[in-house]
């Protein structure tokens, strides 16, 4: 038998083509294998490269910088990466390790979303960084004049300004018209040496910036402005405080023969409408803020407030004969008050004997707790960069004498203005307030908003009916012929009010009121100190009268 191969397609060389093929089958799935890895690694990268800068642009420093951490570096995005290294950075204040990366990276285009971040440095008023970014897009030769010029506005180069908005396309110039009028009007008020940048609740002026004495100028009586100073020298904003010129205006007048300080609350968010300094011991600070003082009675509506909450049988009614002996002390009265029916009337004539005794019934600790609530001893109040001071009291106290003190008011307890007036504010809101603030809103140089003040809520024995009965005695003593506020009384508005009579004969002793109004259904809650002006039911009350008749325009 023989084989015929003539119509077999065989050969040695094409076993050879054969295995060839099959070699170039396997090289070309494993490029298209490692391809779509690297291409699957590269979107992975760009995805979270895109999410890096979503959580940057929505102040999500930490998220970002923990995502950043996860990015390997590539051929491809190298670059973008260092760029995105030193946002990180600007984000975080480190500026000037962003400044060095920028400095060494190439001029190829990156994926970074470069307008994103310029705009929003702009709005944030974070100007050092818009500076730097800018400054290293300019560098690669990028179109954005607007924001250098708007930068060197920020950091009062008005003339350097004008070039630079002078160098922006027609193009662009059309979709920018406002706000290079914006730039452009700031400029020429630069050019002037003066900048309104401080503000009150209505758009009025409280303080301006004079770029020759570098320094601002406060036109509100009885407050300066001295912490803005350094923020706004660090590049241009405004603020809206919860001021009200007007009525910071009408206290000065009612202030014109007297030193002291005066704080007033708007009770429906806790802003403070007034804050009036006018220490006989001129200070830095605003002292209705800062500067600490002997309270004396205002603190019988907290004593009060314990002996509600600890109440004690047989204390009254009981005779005030102007003395007690305490601790082989005499504890003295202003006056013999005769019969104190209860803890209500007491409160109305300010008998220190009746306080004396409900502060010894009670006891240290309970009175402390409650002193603590009200926040003595505490870190105070913050507001952006303003500190409102709380009082203090001594945990020392010991003996009968001592205790009678402290729930009188007297020597081993202080108070500031501010104090005073959140323990009127605290009574007046049944013991739930919004946290006090200054500071409404602060807004870049293109006069858009970045802060806005948020409310927070604060509560101090929250409803407690207590309160109920604190206003009401507080409302008798100036409705009452016999109660210590009498003299503060007009028709057109019931208020409510303690007074207090505090300090050292030798120095003129200081005047003290609280209070709020209307009594009924408070709107304003107050506090002000009379330095060296005698008794708070005399002076201090006729002030209370005259401020009162100014604020509701009464002839």
């Amino acid at each position: 038998m023989v084989i015929d191969y003539k119509h077999v397609a065989f050969s040695f060389e094409y076993q050879k083509r054969k295995k060839r093929l099959k070699k170039l089958k396997i090289i070309a799935m494993v490029v298209v294998f490692l391809l779509a890895v690297f291409l699957f690694q590269y979107f992975q990268q760009d995805k979270k490269i895109k999410k890096i800068q979503d959580l940057l642009l929505n102040d999500q420093q930490a998220e970002a910088a923990e995502l950043f951490k996860t990015l390997k570096n590539s051929i491809l995005h190298s670059q973008t990466i260092k760029e995105l290294n030193a946002l990180i950075n600007l984000f975080n204040g480190d500026v000037k390790n962003a400044h060095l990366i920028l400095n060494s990276l190439e001029k190829p285009k990156t994926s970074i979303s470069a307008r994103s971040f310029l705009n929003h440095f702009a709005e944030q008023s974070k100007y050092d960084e818009l500076k730097i970014y800018t400054d290293y897009l300019i560098n690669k030769q990028e179109s954005v004049h607007f924001y250098k010029a708007l930068y060197l506005t920020a950091f009062f180069k008005y003339g350097e300004s004008e070039k630079q908005l002078g160098r922006i396309s027609s193009g662009q110039r059309k979709s920018l018209t406002r706000a290079i009028d914006l730039i452009s009007d700031l400029n020429s008020k630069l050019k002037s040496g003066k900048v309104d940048y401080i503000f009150d609740k209505n758009g009025k002026p409280l303080a301006h910036y004079d770029l020759k004495a570098r320094k601002t100028v406060s036109v509100t009586p009885g407050m300066h402005f001295d912490e803005f100073t350094p923020r706004f020298e660090k590049g241009i904003r405004t603020y809206t405080l919860s001021l009200d010129l007007n009525i910071q205006n009408k206290i000065d007048r009612v202030f014109k023969r007297y030193r002291g300080s005066m704080i007033l609350f708007k009770i429906e968010d806790s802003g403070i409408l007034a804050a009036f300094s006018k220490s006989r011991q001129p200070m830095k600070s605003n002292t209705v803020f800062t500067a600490e003082f002997e309270p004396g009675s205002i603190i019988k509506t907290l004593t009060l407030f314990a002996f509600y909450l600890n109440p004690k049988k047989n204390l009254f009614p009981f005779e005030c004969r102007r003395a007690i002996r305490l601790s082989n002390q005499n504890f003295p009265d202003r006056i013999a008050h005769g019969i104190i029916e209860n803890q209500q009337y007491a409160l109305v004539v300010s008998c220190n004997i009746a306080f004396a005794r409900m502060g010894i019934a009670v006891g240290f600790k309970s009175l402390s707790r409650v002193l603590d609530s009200f926040f003595f001893n505490s870190k105070g109040f913050r507001d952006q960069f303003f500190t409102f001071k709380t009082g203090s009291y001594n945990l020392n106290i010991s003996g009968d004498y001592q205790l009678a003190n402290l729930a009188v008011g007297l020597n081993d307890i202080t108070s500031t203005t501010f104090h005073s007036g959140l323990i009127a504010l605290i009574i007046a809101q049944n013991g739930s307030i919004n946290r006090p603030y200054l500071i409404k809103n602060k807004k870049n140089i293109l006069n858009l908003g970045f802060y806005n003040h948020q409310p927070e809520i604060v509560s101090v024995f929250d409803n407690n009916p207590i309160f109920f009965r604190i206003s009401q005695a507080m409302a008798e003593v100036v409705e009452n012929r016999l109660g210590t506020g009498r003299h503060s009384k007009v028709q057109f508005v019931k208020t409510a009010i303690k007074t207090g009579t505090a300090g050292q004969k030798k120095q003129g002793l200081n005047s003290i009121i609280i209070g709020f109004f209307p009594a009924a259904k408070p709107e304003y809650a107050f506090a002000f100190i009379l330095e060296g002006a005698g008794k708070a039911e005399l002076n201090g009350a006729y002030l209370l009268k005259e401020f009162l008749g100014l604020f509701y325009e009464q002839p």
